[in-house]
């Protein structure tokens, strides 16, 4: 993906990272523009979700260097949630600690009718659904998702699909369902 760095949302440069001996992934080159989605795709174990929290500034790489916006939207299975705090809660934390509105994002993203219910109480799709509304709450340049339609029904798939549609940043998502790689603009495979 080659191109004028000046207009790049974000780049990387001879990327590596290593559990131990193991190296995940080592030599990786991108740069995503705005209205760019780069799927990143590989076997499990292949290194898929460390490489976003590379991206995301998570985890430092052992090798190579990231040129990221200030503004990143983060969504993954693994991100926890809160269960006492309810999805309004959640919201308004996220809202103090970077910004950002929560008006309408709850029905935004299908979960009108649940603002003060608990997430505990939220099923593995609904939490997934949160996790989408946190993840744009704040107006990022970048939205990374990883894994990001794993937990969610058909309905949820289609919202994915139409959030990214109108989304005017640059997306980076991580999976291995074909169906999720129809919205790529490029992709990244890690062997």
């Amino acid at each position: 993906m080659a191109g004028d760095s000046v207009s790049n949302v974000i780049s990387a440069r001879e990327l590596g990272h290593r559990f131990q001996q193991n190296w995940l992934f080592r030599h990786v080159e991108l740069e995503v523009k705005a209205g760019d989605v780069l799927v990143v795709s590989g076997t499990n174990g292949s290194g898929k979700s460390t490489l976003l929290k590379v991206l995301a500034g998570l985890v430092r790489p052992l090798e190579g260097h990231v040129v990221r916006p200030e503004r990143i939207g983060y969504a993954a299975i693994d991100l926890a949630l809160y269960p006492q705090l309810s999805a309004k809660e959640h919201l308004e934390l996220a809202a103090q600690l970077r910004g950002g509105k929560t008006e309408g994002l709850l029905e935004r993203v299908g979960l009108p009718k649940t603002g003060n219910k608990p997430v505990g109480s939220f099923s593995t799709g609904m939490r997934a659904r949160l996790k989408l509304a946190m993840a744009l709450q704040h107006s990022p340049e970048l939205l990374i998702l990883d894994e990001p339609t794993a937990a969610l029904d058909e309905a949820g798939r289609e919202l994915i699909g139409a959030v990214l549609k109108v989304f005017d940043g640059a997306v980076i998502l991580a999976t291995n369902d074909p169906s999720d790689k129809k919205w790529g603009t490029h992709e990244l495979i890690l062997d």
